[in-house]
């Protein structure tokens, strides 16, 4: 063996000249494992190996995976395959479930635009399908990560036998791999987790609410990275050393103490490829969602078969590049670690004694081919319910605060399980002579949890179709938030004739007031408060209407409430701090009656007016996202 330059010999062979006695910085592999029983000469892991010095070992072991490019090429196309039938079924399930909302003109427009979360409020019928698919990918790539440890132990064994002189076949590779993964996992989740701690403490004082700051994120990602060099030659001595996981941990420090500068290096080329392999896979995925979007997914069934099929060969490439860049990684471990060591007896373990029959391989363990079946066997399941989804109409209040919220530079996200918009029948008006106005078709509610400067900016009392209660107009009111309420009508208001006063909005009972009778007064049946938008002769004005018990009657009072006309929609808002109930029951009303008239044409959304009101369950609350408008 020849010494590297510039670095003190270690691991002499017995010809060269005696050093000074001196306690060793560590002991190689060799020392704790008995001799190799595979063949009387002796054994591969006693053989010299030259050590790389700091500046040699990266280029050591490309030469070492260059050498040993035919096996690793074989074993890159069987991490390929079995990626292929590990996230196959989830891919195909999420390229189907895509295909069908992209199918739908406003699903997929929710879907691309700003905020795709509210597709799971404007189509509550999703959770079955996502469900479904969620399962699978989590399988799937729980799957992947196990690949992923197969993958590093397999390249290692291959690399570590072209090293020794006696290459290490495929079906031993994998045996290699079996038997080392338990050890391998629990190595990795330790220096992972010490790692990923210490990233956490570095970043921490630095990160703010609501701000990603990735650079930071990096930095300390670096510095924590760094920070487990130590443990640089973990793989290596389980897998070639055939160490436990606290034990190969340990010897890695020796190691680092005996070499510090190469076990740096090692670390240091480790996050060079991470950093390749980040661009290769974003790449990647870019040249997807570019097929996706020239093959038009979405537009027809046939749209998804050659796209499917490229989907599936990616998800190959991705299997043998994860295998590929794991053999680049290792590689200069393996030549220092054996420069270092002398020592691959671990192999062994693997190999099979010349006058032994060879065991049969199994290509796939007996737990990932049940866990694969299991996944083929959901999404043929899961299939039929993905393409029989039929999107339903998306909330008509949602569409309108996201785009009040635009104009304004905001988003507005959708939180909570909410209730579906409310259908109600046509030309189910109560009474005689009613216009079509009067006819209500669509309801829905929503709350706000703050006085958002951009839904009073849509509700500003000089905007033409916006009419405002007689309270505070400034906006103080709505410190607390604000109910939304929505109806749609047959016709809008301009349908009314100008003989006619026509009043539309919400009815609310409030815990502790008095209701009003459905036959003592059946213009708004079952109410305690009736926040009603008026039009008269052309003109609108918004009033609030609260039964009293002084006169069995219902009066006005002072309101901030306000009223947009949005086409044959109305929206109403109402400050939360103006109802006593937390939790009241609520309904719509429309109604008209001839000037002078006492009888009232009316609609509300029950199908008796003696029944009590509809009981608010949790509706869908609206946030504004943060951003950064002061």
């Amino acid at each position: 063996m020849s010494d590297p330059v510039g670095e003190p010999p270690l691991g002499k062979p017995e010809t060269a000249a005696p050093e000074p006695q001196r306690e060793p910085a560590y002991l190689p592999f060799g020392a704790y494992a008995a001799p190799s029983a595979l063949t009387t000469s002796p054994p591969p892991w006693t053989r010299t190996y030259e050590l790389p010095s700091g500046r040699q070992v990266v280029s050591a072991g490309l030469q070492l995976a260059a050498g040993a490019n035919r096996a690793l090429r074989r074993a890159s196309v069987y991490i390929g395959l079995l990626s292929l039938g590990a996230f196959g079924p989830a891919a195909i399930l999420v390229l189907v479930g895509i295909g069908r909302l992209l199918n739908d003109p406003t699903t997929a427009t929710t879907l691309t635009g700003g905020d795709p979360l509210l597709l799971f409020t404007e189509q509550p019928g999703l959770a079955g399908p996502l469900t479904l698919i969620y399962a699978v990918a989590i399988i799937g790539i729980v799957l992947l990560v196990a690949i992923s440890i197969d993958a590093e132990a397999m390249a290692i064994a291959t690399l570590g036998g072209a090293a020794s002189g006696q290459a290490v076949s495929l079906p031993e590779a994998i045996r290699r791999a079996r038997q080392t993964f338990w050890r391998l996992l629990a190595a990795t989740l330790l220096v992972n987790v010490a790692s990923g701690l210490l990233s956490l403490v570095i970043a921490l004082p630095f990160l703010r609410p609501f701000d990603t700051n990735q650079g930071v994120s990096f930095i300390a990602s670096m510095i924590a990275t760094l920070a487990v060099t130590p443990f640089a030659f973990a793989a290596t001595g389980i897998v070639l050393g055939d160490a436990g996981p606290i034990e190969t941990l340990r010897r890695s420090v020796r190691l680092f103490r005996a070499r510090p500068r190469i076990a740096l290096v090692v670390t240091l080329f480790t996050l060079v490829t991470a950093a390749i392999q980040s661009f290769a896979f974003g790449g990647g995925a870019d040249i997807a969602a570019r097929i996706a979007e020239f093959f038009h997914i979405g537009q027809g069934a046939t749209s998804l078969i050659l796209p499917g099929i490229l989907v599936l060969a990616l998800i190959v490439a991705f299997g043998s590049l994860t295998f590929t860049i794991a053999a680049i990684v290792a590689a200069p471990q393996v030549a220092a670690f054996l420069g270092l060591t002398f020592f691959s007896g671990g192999l062994d373990r693997a190999r099979t004694p010349a006058a032994t029959p060879v065991p049969r391989v199994r290509w796939v363990s007996v737990p990932m081919t049940v866990a694969m079946a299991g996944l083929g066997v959901l999404a043929l399941v899961g299939l039929p319910t993905i393409t029989g989804f039929q999107p339903r109409e998306p909330s008509p209040l949602v569409t309108f605060l996201r785009e009040a919220a635009n104009a304004h530079g905001q988003q507005v996200a959708a939180l909570g399980p909410g209730a579906p918009s409310i259908d109600d029948p046509a030309s189910d008006t109560i009474g005689t002579g009613g216009a079509p106005s009067s006819d209500i078709v669509l309801a829905d509610i929503g709350w706000l949890p703050d006085g958002y400067g951009w839904l009073l900016d849509a509700f500003d009392c000089g905007k033409p179709g916006v009419a405002c209660g007689s309270g505070e107009r400034a906006g103080a009111t709505y410190y607390a938030g604000a109910f939304v309420f929505y109806e749609r009508l047959a016709a809008g208001p301009d349908e009314l004739p100008r003989d006619r006063v026509g009043e539309w909005g919400p009815l609310l009972t409030e815990a502790g007031s008095l209701r009003a009778s459905a036959y003592r007064e059946p213009r708004y049946p079952g109410a305690s408060h009736a926040y009603v938008t008026r039009r008269t002769d052309g003109r609108d004005e918004l009033v609030l209407m609260h039964y009293t018990n002084s006169r069995a009657m219902f009066e006005e009072e002072t309101t901030s409430a306000r009223s947009i006309w949005v086409g044959d929609s109305l929206i109403t808002i109402v400050p939360i701090a103006e109802i006593d109930d937390e939790n009241p029951s609520w309904d719509e009303y429309a109604g008209d009656q001839a000037s002078g008239a006492t009888a009232w044409s009316y609609d509300i959304l029950r199908t008796d007016p003696k029944k009590p009101l509809l009981h608010l369950d949790v509706p869908s609350m609206f946030m504004t996202l943060p951003t950064t408008e002061p």
